[in-house]
């Protein structure tokens, strides 16, 4: 009896906390705000998941400790060459995520604005992709959404040539 209990206990508290929020390739993510203290844009401006539609959609949730992670995926996807009516990128940086202060996050953030300059930068002070949509805390997640804001693609962590492909196939049957 205690077993079931238990295990019964464990489900409930699983679906509370985190797998029950988890977004699923297939299916359209409920709406995500960032604003406030929350985060938002760079210039301070809130932002809305509502903006992933009419285009094709990458977004990178990035612990700043892990930018580097999928460099590769990042120079496969500038080498394609998509044109900018077909395809959006948006970067979010998990600040929660790392311990480095503010001004070494923002350095590291100007130099990737300057390698992708036309990726929309967001801030996340408070873990709210990992709280809302169960990305993986503290890597680099790579996510793609159709036209319609559906997820068709999702990748938490470094991709392998193999996943690098399937990404780059992913989008291109998208457009």
């Amino acid at each position: 009896m205690k077993k079931i209990t238990l295990g019964i206990l464990l489900a409930l508290f699983l679906t509370a906390f985190g797998v029950a929020g988890e977004i699923v390739v297939g299916e359209k993510p409920p709406v995500l705000v960032l604003d406030g203290r929350d985060g938002g844009r760079l210039d301070n401006t809130s932002w809305s998941s509502n903006e992933l539609k009419d285009k094709v959609w990458c977004l990178f949730y990035v612990d700043p400790d892990e930018s580097d992670l999928n460099t590769a995926a990042e120079d496969s996807l500038s080498a394609e060459d998509i044109p900018d009516d077909k395809l959006e990128t948006v970067a979010v940086i998990n600040y929660k995520a790392t311990r480095l202060p503010g001004f070494a996050v923002s350095i590291v953030l100007k130099g990737k604005q300057r390698k992708h300059p036309d990726t929309i930068y967001l801030k996340d002070n408070k873990h709210v992709f990992v709280e809302k949509w169960g990305l993986t805390d503290d890597t680099y997640c790579t996510l793609v959404f159709d036209k319609e804001g559906v997820l068709v693609y999702r990748k938490d962590g470094k991709m392998s040539e193999e996943e690098i492909d399937e990404y780059i196939s992913t989008i291109k049957a998208n457009l």
